[in-house]
């Protein structure tokens, strides 16, 4: 039976692609995503504002499906909001739904908490202006940027870049910073989920993608256990004892 335990509302800016595959890679047993797309067609302020005007409405219709927690994906849309607005949309998807909510940025504030970040590094594959907005909006929500860079991606192409050029641009990246206590590296259509067991190996730093970010916090909040392992520290952490989690 398809999702038995909990099922978990998920709505993208995107195309439902890497972010289902992710899913499934660590989803417990029984755990299901019920996904929908309130998509966004390029980088902009007004592709943004368009698409946020609908994400109570995504809220309710998700909830009426029955699911048990509303994500709502996606940095850039809510950066461009500004800090405030964070904390805003979840509590009103939560009024509206009834239901634990989160938005990618709230969950990546509360990942990094867990690991005991305060210097992070902040990795994107945005434009200027977004990457801009989500650096600034991360450091509003209590952490300090030790160094930020952007890879330059053509928005229809992001799931088309190389597991090779992401590794090589973040080692690098992270090679020329000052010492950081984790990486932010958001957006879910650049493969960095896969390859972040790897990358906190080769760098010594844990990672906060907005996959892992986005499903630690989920599970956290409904209590889930058994989080399939090898994809980070930061999920890795569901698995300890209760009395040694965050």
């Amino acid at each position: 039976m398809f999702a038995w335990r909990k099922r978990i509302g998920h709505i993208s800016p995107g195309a439902l692609a890497n972010s289902v595959y992710d899913f499934y890679l660590v989803a417990p047993e029984g755990v299901g995503l019920v996904g929908m797309t309130n998509p966004i067609g390029d980088w902009r302020d007004d592709e943004y504002e368009r698409a946020l005007k609908n994400v109570i409405a995504s809220a309710k219709y998700l909830a009426e499906r029955h699911v048990d927690y509303i994500n709502h994906a996606g940095a850039p849309p809510v950066a461009s909001q500004g800090p405030d607005f964070v904390r805003r949309l979840k509590r009103e998807i939560e009024e509206e739904t009834g239901l634990p909510a989160s938005t990618a940025i709230y969950s990546a504030s509360e990942a990094l908490r867990s690991l005991n970040a305060k210097d992070i590094i902040v990795l994107t594959p945005f434009p200027p202006k977004s990457h801009e907005q989500v650096v600034s909006v991360i450091g509003a929500m209590g952490f300090n940027v030790v160094a930020e860079a952007r890879m330059d991606a053509n928005f229809n192409d992001l799931y088309l870049i190389g597991e090779r050029e992401v590794y090589e641009f973040i080692t690098k990246a992270i090679a020329r910073a000052p010492k950081a206590d984790a990486a932010y590296v958001p957006c879910p259509q650049w493969h960095v989920f896969e390859l972040a067991r790897y990358l906190e190996g080769d760098t010594g730093l844990p990672f906060v993608t907005s996959d892992s970010g986005d499903f630690w916090y989920a599970f956290k909040r409904l209590g889930l256990s058994g989080v399939k392992p090898g994809y980070g520290i930061l999920l890795e952490s569901l698995n300890a004892p209760l009395s040694c989690r965050k």
